[in-house]
């Protein structure tokens, strides 16, 4: 099997230590035998959604994500029906607010894709830990926020539409969280092949981190 990653704005996107989920994702995926092959994506690039099975976005500067909203538009049709066809979508930090219709600061309003209804209110930074429960894992998710960004609609830490997870969590999400991480890889993995035999993962450091943290 072989599974192509999109890193979406690599070079703009990527404030936190966001490249490794990416790093993450290709060793497990390996771990399984599994082909990877990453496409690094960025502003100009001919981008052909129809190849990818996932494609990764990450956290940037407010004045980057608005390059980043400028370079999508003229991709919004195919990245809809990728999102539609539940191809799997991972947006960390405030790349999260991309997707949403709008984002609204104090003297501006900036229409983003409007692939789902959501706005994103600019208002007092938020800088703070995460350690919250969610309806996708039995496991508290942990990490790290810092944004001006809210999302008005939803006041879960990871936002789950179809195979679409947006969360303002920053930096290595899926290093930090390994049940989180073990769960999206199964579940990229089985919608390319429902029938696969998984072999034994290991996340033994992962985990000693994540019980020392918790």
């Amino acid at each position: 099997m072989k599974i192509t990653i999109g890193y979406l704005y690599y070079d703009l996107l990527n404030l936190y230590g966001d490249s490794g989920n990416i790093k993450t994702l290709k060793y497990h995926l390996e771990e399984q035998g599994i082909d990877v092959k990453i496409e690094y994506l960025s502003v100009g690039d001919k981008k052909d959604f129809s190849k990818l099975d996932l494609i990764y976005i990450g956290s940037g500067t407010e004045d980057n994500i608005l390059v980043a909203i400028d370079d999508l538009k003229k991709d919004k049709k195919e990245l809809e029906k990728y999102i539609k066809d539940n191809k799997f979508v991972l947006a960390t930090g405030n790349s999260v607010e991309l997707f949403g219709n709008y984002i609204i600061s104090k003297n501006k309003k900036t229409k983003t894709l409007g692939i789902f209804d959501y706005v994103s209110m600019y208002q007092k930074r938020i800088v703070k830990d995460v350690n919250i429960k969610t309806d996708i894992i039995d496991e508290n998710i942990i990490g790290f926020e810092n944004h001006v960004g809210n999302i008005l609609t939803y006041d879960e830490s990871i936002i789950k539409l179809d195979n679409f997870y947006g969360t303002y969590i920053i930096g290595p999400l899926l290093v930090r969280n390994p049940k989180f991480c073990s769960y999206f890889i199964k579940e990229l993995i089985l919608s390319k092949n429902k029938e696969f035999e998984f072999k034994e993962e290991n996340y033994k450091l992962d985990e000693l981190a994540y019980s020392n943290v918790k």
